[in-house]
């Protein structure tokens, strides 16, 4: 089987990166290494990955500047030379059987499988205790387009690197520097030439808290990324469909495709 490796993103998670990484050492494939990517923390963000993780398996890299996802992705993107990577957010975390569950079923899957993915766990944390909040089970996309109109972000995203490579990585905007909206992004782009599969067990836990609920705040700035994304997407695909944003401006908006009866791919 392949070594994997588990990429975390991190900028100030020292509340709740612990168990992020006790997530991952816990898995029962233990064959991963590792690769977390510190985007300029303030925080002893880094201090407790070092203290915790050992550090054979382990590479921490220091990003002096705050520069958003994307550019952290990017970064790490350039260091993993394994056949595969799973993205774990530091304020996440996964259940034990995640990593060998995903790798067999991509080991399983023909090289134009570029994403597996699997259910998502919701949890609202409230003065430091967390409560369920609901199960997203996701499901298996009938094409492209939709993905497109799906109203929720697939989770774990556990990637073949090369499809991730081939497509150039993270593109970074203009609007937000590469802030928001890394993995609509990259799937888009990877929907290009590859196909994704659907894992039907719950593996990912999903963490609200005070600071990511500004993603929510954010909405109006969501909706312009999502749009023009989708707008390139669709103009690579060939223009069959025109995409609208429908609901209220302030809330996370939802793409609805009309046909436009001239394109083709």
């Amino acid at each position: 089987m392949s070594l994997v490796t588990v990429v975390v993103p991190t900028y100030n998670k020292a509340a709740y990166i612990e168990e992020a990484l006790k997530s991952i050492e816990n898995q029962t494939y233990r064959d991963w290494r590792l690769l977390v990517v510190d985007d300029g923390s303030t925080d002893n963000t880094v201090s407790i990955v070092k203290r915790v993780m050992d550090p054979a398996q382990t590479q921490v890299i220091e990003r002096k500047q705050n520069q958003g996802i994307c550019h952290v992705l990017n970064q790490a993107l350039q260091t993993i030379q394994t056949k595969y990577f799973i993205q774990v957010d530091g304020d996440d975390w996964i259940v034990p059987e995640t990593i060998e569950v995903l790798l067999n079923e991509m080991e399983r899957q023909s090289e134009n499988v570029a994403l597996a993915y699997a259910n998502t766990c919701h949890w609202h944390e409230k003065n430091g205790v967390l409560h369920y909040f609901k199960t997203m089970k996701h499901r298996p996309f009938k094409d492209r387009y939709d993905f497109v109109v799906y109203g929720s972000m697939v989770q774990p995203r556990f990637y073949r690197t090369s499809c991730v490579k081939n497509v150039g990585g993270w593109e970074i905007d203009e609007l937000t520097g590469g802030r928001m909206l890394e993995d609509r992004r990259m799937l888009l782009r990877l929907l290009d030439q590859y196909n994704f599969v659907h894992v039907d067990r719950d593996l990912y836990q999903f963490r609200y808290h005070h600071n990511n609920l500004s993603q929510f705040r954010n909405a109006a700035t969501y909706n312009l990324l999502i749009k023009m994304f989708t707008d390139k997407a669709l103009k690579r695909w060939g223009d069959r469909y025109r995409a609208e944003m429908i609901g209220p401006p302030h809330l996370w908006q939802t793409v609805v495709l009309t046909p436009t009866n001239q394109g083709k791919e």
